[in-house]
């Protein structure tokens, strides 16, 4: 159904499974013309075991990918890239490495925060309070403003154990959209939180994301969205009842789609 992934993770990061070629042919079986690989950035200095591989496997990542992309380019498009956080510290990594060729491009999945002393002072997967939202929406709008990113992954991961859509809600989402279409940065319709179906989240029975709350409001802005399969395995790149469900999911909403990311470094 879709002709492009740009989020597509690897065996590296501890909780995914197959090998890299095996995700290329499954995307060339089903017709894809690109294929992005944004595995979970490994970071120098930086240790998170079953979150991201060791920064010791970055070096094969890059080998593999752009080995796959000069085998397979008579057939498909392979781009290099991470899904990376908004750890400012690590933004001028994430610049050299993108000037520098070796990445074509960066995801943005803002799961978590990191204090100068590169530890993890929240998870946003488990929000408990205004001030964890606002610090979620601070580096959301940090990221967005960076010119580093060329989609928002998951962009409501905020909403994953948060039931009621209070005002706070609201205005962290506006102010996360208002600042993805300035920096004409493409929020992602994430496949893998409805591959996951839905489930109990307070007093709702929903799916931990795409929420609609959050992309009413994304309608209304008419900003740019893209579907995301976030495979973590290589037969997630084909989920045909997740597909179906996402597409009707944007045209109820009547969201603004784009197929291809055209935030690609020149190399």
């Amino acid at each position: 159904m879709f002709s492009a992934n740009y989020h597509t993770h690897t065996k590296r990061c501890g909780h995914a499974t197959g090998e890299d070629e095996e995700y290329v042919q499954e995307a060339l079986v089903h017709g894809f013309s690109y294929l992005g690989f944004s595995d979970h950035a490994m970071l120098p200095g930086y240790s998170e075991p079953y979150v991201r591989g060791d920064y010791s496997l970055f070096p094969d990542y890059v080998d593999s990918i752009r080995a796959l992309a000069k085998k397979y380019q008579e057939r498909i498009t392979i781009y290099c890239g991470l899904e990376a956080e908004s750890f400012p510290s690590y933004f001028p990594f994430y610049k050299e490495m993108l000037q520098n060729g070796v990445l074509d491009y960066l995801i943005l999945g803002n799961h978590s925060a990191m204090n100068e002393k590169h530890e993890i002072i929240s998870r946003f997967s488990h929000i408990t309070s205004p001030s964890q939202l606002y610090l979620y929406k601070d580096l959301a709008i940090k990221a967005l403003s960076s010119g580093l990113f060329s989609i928002f992954a998951h962009p409501d991961y905020f909403m994953m154990s948060i039931d009621n859509f209070d005002s706070d809600c609201r205005k962290v989402s506006k102010a996360i959209i208002e600042c993805a279409v300035a920096n004409d940065v493409p929020l992602e319709i994430n496949l893998a939180g409805i591959r996951t179906g839905e489930r109990e989240i307070g007093h709702r029975h929903r799916w931990r994301y795409p929420t609609e709350d959050f992309f009413k409001i994304v309608s209304k802005y008419r900003a740019k969205c893209i579907f995301g399969c976030d495979a973590h395995a290589p037969n997630q790149l084909n989920a045909p009842d997740a597909e179906f469900a996402a597409v009707e999911f944007a045209q109820k909403l009547n969201l603004v789609l784009v197929d291809k990311v055209e935030r690609i470094a020149q190399h």
